[in-house]
């Protein structure tokens, strides 16, 4: 079975989400994954000091690179410079239009970061971000694991976490669980062993 994942936003949350999905990969499941970035990440303009197995002081634009070289050994992305402007449709039919095209897809995970959300078609989902001590950040409402609406997740700062990198990640893995979850319609957990891959 192949399901199509598209993933709002391309920095530390969203390639995340990716890795973690394209890890699931099997003989059972299979993924076509897009990200759509507007190439504004906040995380370009950073050096991260406090993230376990990241060299000390590596710079943001190092990371994003490396993960995605990382998803590539795993699962074929596409990659699309682009803005999101719409998401219509629902779980297993959505459609997103962009000022670079239209991507269909049966998932939808929201990677946006805190600075803004102004992508249409979802209703009010624009919530004052509580844990980041900056003024105007925002996070998107959000039910049980990460849930924007059936089929749409929240990931990164986007969902609420705490504004650190290592939040970010944490998020952007639980929200490609609870894809691979409701595909599976029981709880997922991608475990890597020596022998999965």
């Amino acid at each position: 079975m192949k399901k199509s994942v598209l993933i709002v936003g391309g920095s530390i949350a969203g390639l995340t989400s990716a890795l973690v999905l394209a890890s699931a990969k099997n003989a059972e499941l299979d993924f076509d994954i897009t990200i759509v970035d507007d190439g504004k990440a906040d995380l370009s303009a950073v050096a991260i000091y406090n993230v376990p197995f990241f060299p000390k002081g590596v710079q943001g634009k190092e990371i994003i690179e490396h993960t995605k070289k990382q998803i590539e050994t795993l699962i074929k992305v596409n990659y699309v410079q682009a803005s999101v402007e719409e998401i219509s449709g629902s779980k297993g039919a959505f459609v997103a239009k962009s000022n670079n095209g239209e991507f269909k897809a049966d998932y939808v995970i929201l990677a946006t970061g805190a600075s803004r959300f102004d992508i249409k078609g979802l209703g009010d989902i624009v919530k004052p971000h509580e844990l980041m001590n900056k003024p105007n950040k925002i996070r998107l409402a959000t039910s049980g694991r990460q849930m924007v609406k059936d089929g749409i997740y929240a990931s990164g700062l986007a969902s609420g976490v705490t504004t650190m990198v290592t939040c970010a990640i944490g998020s952007a893995g639980e929200a490609a669980c609870a894809v691979l979850s409701d595909i599976k319609g029981a709880v997922s957990i991608v475990h890597d062993t020596p022998t999965s891959r």
